[in-house]
């Protein structure tokens, strides 16, 4: 069996107006779970976590240079998987 996904399809889906706020908003409550989280020092990077909209959805986003040494970790620290640790609360909480 061979399925073929119509791209232009499912993203057409994401243009109506309910389903466009449905992931909006749940890329908001991903974002207030990924601040919540966040290790804070200053603040920049907590602060800088933020939910940007595009033709295909919505993406969580932390607009600092080492937002991705703080999710994967360096030689010197470990990770802290914040986004990691948000797509999994987000699974888990059985809602869509």
């Amino acid at each position: 069996m061979d399925i073929q996904l119509d791209e232009a399809a499912i993203r057409s889906l994401t243009r109506h107006e309910p389903v466009s706020k449905a992931v909006v908003d749940r890329a908001e409550q991903g974002a207030d779970y990924a601040r919540s989280i966040a290790p804070v020092r200053t603040g920049r990077y907590r602060d800088s976590v933020e939910v940007v909209e595009d033709d295909d959805g919505a993406d969580i986003v932390a607009d600092v240079d080492y937002a991705d040494d703080l999710e994967y970790g360096t030689r010197h620290m470990e990770g802290q998987h914040i986004f990691g640790r948000t797509l999994d609360s987000l699974r888990s909480s059985g809602q869509p």
